[in-house]
């Protein structure tokens, strides 16, 4: 009765549950700053971005009133945040466009010991 109940109060993955869509992309450093590389389309428009590192270091962005676009193949922004040698991160782009549903942009990347 109790796994029941724990069930009807959280749900469990269904059929009618949406999944995101995600897109990686690479990443270089470059001129010391690392360089996340646009998969952007013309349409297409970030709205959020996240980092988080394999420490504690994490950044949260949302800026739906003023989505970016960045052409492809540029450097997609990460802020002004401040990326630690040795670490590793994980960074996430929301994307928004007129013609398709939302998607992620998603990079893995190991940041370089000084």
């Amino acid at each position: 009765m109790l796994l029941g109940v724990v069930f009807l109060l959280t749900g469990c993955p269904g059929p009618g549950d949406r999944m995101v869509d995600r897109e990686s992309t690479k990443t270089f450093i470059k001129d010391n700053h690392v360089c996340v590389v646009s998969p952007l389309e013309p349409q297409e428009r970030i709205t959020a971005i996240q980092i988080n590192s394999d420490k504690s270091d994490s950044f949260h962005n949302v800026f739906d009133d003023k989505p970016v676009y960045v052409p492809k193949g540029e450097c997609l922004p990460v802020f002004g945040f401040k990326f630690t040698s040795g670490k590793r991160y994980s960074i996430a782009y929301e994307v928004q466009s007129d013609k398709s549903v939302s998607h992620l942009i998603t990079a893995d990347f190991s940041y370089p010991k000084g």
